[in-house]
């Protein structure tokens, strides 16, 4: 190895040493050892006495020494410039000058997550922390944990390990994600019970999750164990939660300000005229929008406004990124997936979408309208007109002719702030830059050129790395595109000249890479990038065109568990016109539907198995691309590929995104051959979302398309056309059809060895018979179904059949039932299957409705209430209301029961307080009803928490 190429060295698990291809021999245990011992030196010099002795033992032969110096030069082979190795009396040190330690590198992040949480970004702690922690490969030096030089760095970095953890934890809760944090902590208090501060961690997750007793028992166990083993009483955080627990202090109970904007990857320059004008319109009226040509900074400025405003609305600040949609695309589904809900019964996306909003103060970020300019237009004309508390800011490079449009041309930025977001950048490809007076005319000279415009002023300032300002201006002057205002959009033309003159500057295959890169919609991690862009090239080598084209700002690089590639959309544009004009875009378009059909079938796959939580985050974050995918393949007639991905993604949306992927399902339909394999899943998916509509004949009729074929095994557990006629039926009431034919089901998945199946159908038996009122003919199947889960080690299999056991046991044995209901909601959250974490919730509340602390249970009834607004289903929020009737029954609260008892029946709903009188009458706009008693029943239970409740409540 020569020269200083990358090399990255690891201790995050078995020692590793790699350069951009591939791992290098270190050798055998010797070399492996003097390289350990060097490493946890941390840079300072280490006797030579002190590694032979690490090397060989007490005992080392004659010509140690020799040897010693042998393996040094061989590590110096392996090494090179990157990581120089020294001689420096009395011995040696190794410098990791060109090279990365994934130690350092996960120490940076803990370091920077903790500074986040201290300001609090508990997003942006827990994405640096997410990353952190993916670096661990296994112990940390696993092969040198027992030896001496070893022993105080593994402690320090397991230490460090450890408070990461708990670390991301506390992240989870103050993100409103209490329940993710749950089983992590559980398994932390389990692994050192005595240890303070997870425990901590975990009594205020269990309370943020509706499970106070549980919350008091954490507490309860380490007071008794500190007792046994050291003598003491835990230290003053835990007594302080303790109380506040016992008194039930709301800001336990406080969420953070929802909403989804993203953190800034680099400082907000300049524009605090621009900043504070848009603030102030965004005040005066619903709906501001910010214009101007591509990358002018719209997006960047309307962030960073959002940001600052979000505080203002007590729903929050989302947003809403339309630039993955095909052009001329409706955009319902990328507004409801933004702000994640979902499709409601018997209404459009659309209509879902004003639903949801009609009642609530938020900040809607709309971005990148352009291509979609109608159906967004049309979208957001509605919103203004019938959604008041909410506001709307968008962008895009045309106004959106609107009535009570504001309409904020985004201007260049002036010379002072094009200067600083020059340097900025600039810094960030050579941290020595440095602004001079032999460099500020030159910085000065390049700015006006392009106009002020930020993302051109990126793309010049990536350049530092290898040129001067000087040559970077003078390159610009000689560009034939920049003619200093020529044309009608002379910025424009300022800015094509930036990423033209840009791309020039890129070696061939870094061109190749870059105008490939347009195909992706969302993004794309390396091993797609590979296989769709460039995959007769090896893995390493994309990568490595990859760094250079970050390192030129061409790309943006999104860090995580796997980090994510993307171009933005003025450079997207670019690189898709580049594909046309090298005739690479339908060779371009194949590989990357056949790449997605692939990933979307190992996804389904992925999400019956073990690591369900990894796939779910890999699918999800790729969803942009699955529909593009699908969307060329139907406009080219590739029904093999479009039939093959409808069939695979129903266990990835319906149960997380929305009911998007049903109408491709109902697209292909007419089209595709009834006899591809995959036909039965697609109908079968298709009928799903006629159900979940309320279109009950629909979803009857669609589901008979595939007659008596059944998917095969691996299918989605929602795509299968028998069971939707089985729900049907038990929905209306035909509870021995539906017990039949689960029954059956169940028998052909235990002969079939079909796991999933077999824990799907059993759920069911037990279901029908709790709907039976005979919960306790369904205990055999629950056991058995929870059985068979845990051998699964599948987390949706798993909440599945515990909820199945919980609620053939919530009236004989409700302490258990909310145990297992409690669990069934971690699991389900934890890989962010929605619908399986609301039954959970839901069932757990009402158990506690009846038997536990009506606080607590009125805290969980209306989390409840705001999931099913989300999620969309109207019959679950219609039970849960009952729910709610039977608490406040219980705590004396009757007028206000009485006004829910009302709205069940005018809805025509069963409830809780007695049939409906011979003239009670049934409202026609049941959807009205249903808003007006969720927001009744939210104001009641708030009510119940307040106090005091009266004494008789029990």
């Amino acid at each position: 190895m020569t020269g200083a190429a990358h090399v990255r060295v690891s201790v995050l698990g078995p020692l590793q040493v790699e350069d951009g291809e591939g791992p290098l021999a270190v050798g055998g245990h010797k070399p492996r050892t003097l390289l350990a011992v060097l490493l946890v030196a941390r840079g300072d010099v280490v006797a030579a006495d002190r590694l032979v002795a690490a090397v060989w033992g007490d005992s080392p032969p004659d010509g140690a020494l020799t040897a010693l110096r042998a393996y040094v030069s061989r590590l110096r082979g392996v090494l090179g410039s990157a990581a120089p190795l020294r001689h420096r009396p009395p011995g040696y040190c190794l410098s990791l000058e060109a090279a990365t330690l994934d130690a350092a590198e996960f120490e940076e992040r803990v370091r920077s997550a903790r500074s986040a949480a201290a300001a609090g970004d508990h997003g942006r702690a827990l994405a640096d922390l997410d990353a952190g922690l993916a670096l661990w490969r296994g112990d940390a030096l696993a092969e040198f944990a027992d030896e001496e030089f070893a022993v105080a760095e593994v402690a320090r970095l397991t230490e460090l390990r450890r408070g990461a953890v708990a670390d991301r934890a506390d992240a989870l809760v103050e993100l409103g994600r209490a329940a993710e944090a749950v089983p992590e902590l559980e398994v932390l208090v389990r692994a050192h019970p005595s240890w303070e501060r997870p425990a901590v961690a975990l009594m205020r997750a269990r309370y943020a999750t509706g499970r106070q007793a549980d919350a008091l028992a954490v507490y309860h166990e380490l007071r008794a164990r500190l007792a046994d083993e050291l003598g003491v009483e835990p230290a003053a955080p835990a007594q302080e939660l303790y109380r506040r627990i016992l008194v039930h202090d709301p800001a336990l109970a406080a969420t953070p300000s929802p909403g989804n904007l993203p953190r800034r990857a680099s400082g907000f320059v300049g524009r605090e005229r621009e900043v504070e004008r848009v603030l102030a319109a965004l005040r005066a009226g619903p709906l501001v929008t910010l214009t101007g040509v591509g990358g002018a900074g719209k997006s960047r400025l309307a962030v960073e406004v959002a940001a600052r405003d979000r505080s203002r609305f007590p729903d929050g600040a989302w947003l809403c990124e339309l630039a993955a949609l095909p052009d001329g695309s409706p955009v319902g589904d990328a507004v409801s997936a933004a702000l994640g809900i979902r499709q409601r019964s018997g209404l459009s996306i659309e209509q879902t979408v004003l639903e949801y909003l009609r009642g609530r103060a938020l900040l809607l970020v709309v971005d990148n309208c352009e291509h979609v300019l109608a159906p967004a237009a049309a979208l957001v004309a509605e919103i203004v007109q019938h959604c008041p508390g909410v506001v709307v800011l968008a962008t895009s490079r045309e106004p959106l002719a609107v009535e009570g449009e504001q309409v904020w041309p985004v201007p260049p930025l002036p010379p002072a702030d094009a200067t600083a977001l020059f340097v900025q950048r600039a810094r960030a490809a050579t941290p020595d830059f440095r602004l001079d007076p032999a460099t500020a005319d030159a910085v000065a000279t390049i700015c006006a050129r392009l106009d002020g415009l930020p993302l051109g002023i990126e793309l010049a300032a990536a350049r530092m790395r290898v040129m001067s300002p000087g040559e970077v201006a003078r390159r610009l002057e000689d560009a034939p595109l920049l003619g200093g205002g020529r044309g009608p959009v002379p910025r424009h033309q300022s800015l094509v000249a930036a990423v033209e003159w840009s791309y020039r500057l890129l070696s061939e295959p870094e061109q190749r890479l870059f105008r490939g890169m347009s195909v992706f919609a969302g993004g794309a991690d390396l091993r797609a990038v590979h296989g769709v862009v460039d995959p007769e090239a090896t893995e390493d080598d994309v990568l490595d065109r990859l760094t250079r084209l970050v390192d030129r700002s061409m790309v943006e690089v999104r860090s995580g568990v796997h980090s994510r590639y993307r171009l933005l959309e003025t450079l997207r544009a670019y690189g898709r016109a580049r594909t046309d004009a090298a005739g690479e875009a339908r060779d371009l378009a194949r590989r990357h539907v056949g790449y997605h059909v692939d990933l979307a079938e190992r996804a389904g796959r992925g999400l019956q198995g073990p690591d369900e939580r990894a796939w779910a985050a890999d699918a999800l974050g790729v969803y942009d691309d699955l529909r593009a995918a699908f969307t060329r393949a139907a406009a080219d007639g590739a029904w093999d590929a479009a039939l093959r991905l409808v069939a695979a993604v129903p266990e990835l949306v319906h149960l997380r995104v929305g009911y998007e992927a049903y109408a491709w399902a109902e697209q292909l339909l007419p089209v595709v051959d009834p006899a591809h394999p995959a036909y039965p899943a697609a109908v079968g998916a298709a009928a799903r979302g006629a159900w979940n509509r309320g279109d009950f004949p629909r979803a009857v009729a669609t589901a008979r398309l595939a007659g008596d074929r059944v998917p095969p095994a691996g299918t989605a557990r929602i795509a299968h056309p028998g069971d939707v006629l089985a729900d049907v039926a038990l929905y209306q009431g035909d509870v021995g059809t539906a017990l039949a034919h689960y029954t059956a089901e169940a028998g052909r998945a235990r002969a079939e060895g079909d796991r999933i199946r077999l824990v799907w159908t059993l759920y069911y038996v037990a279901v029908c018979h709790a709907v039976d009122r005979r919960p306790e003919r369904g205990l055999a199947a629950a056991q058995e179904s929870l059985e068979v889960a845990e051998a699964t080690a599948n987390p949706t299999a798993q909440s599945m059949a515990r909820y199945a056991l919980g609620l053939v046991l919530k009236k004989s044995d409700p302490d258990r039932a909310l145990v297992l209901f409690d669990r069934a909601e971690e699991l389900a959250a934890a890989v962010r299957n929605f619908w399986w974490q609301g039954i959970a919730m839901m069932e757990a509340a009402a158990t506690r409705a009846v038997h536990g602390d009506p606080v607590v249970a009125a805290r969980a009834l209306d989390a409840v209430l705001a999931h099913w607004d989300r999620v969309g289903d109207a019959t679950q929020q219609w039970l849960n209301l009952r729910y709610v009737a039977r608490l406040l029954q219980r705590v004396d609260a009757t007028e206000d029961a009485a006004v829910l008892h009302g709205f069940l029946l005018a809805a025509g709903k069963p409830s809780p307080m007695g049939p409906p009188g011979p003239a009670a009458p049934v409202v026609a706009d049941v959807r009205a009803v249903e808003a007006a008693a969720v927001a009744h029943a939210r104001a009641a239970l708030g009510r119940v928490v307040a106090g005091p409740v009266p004494s008789g409540r029990a």
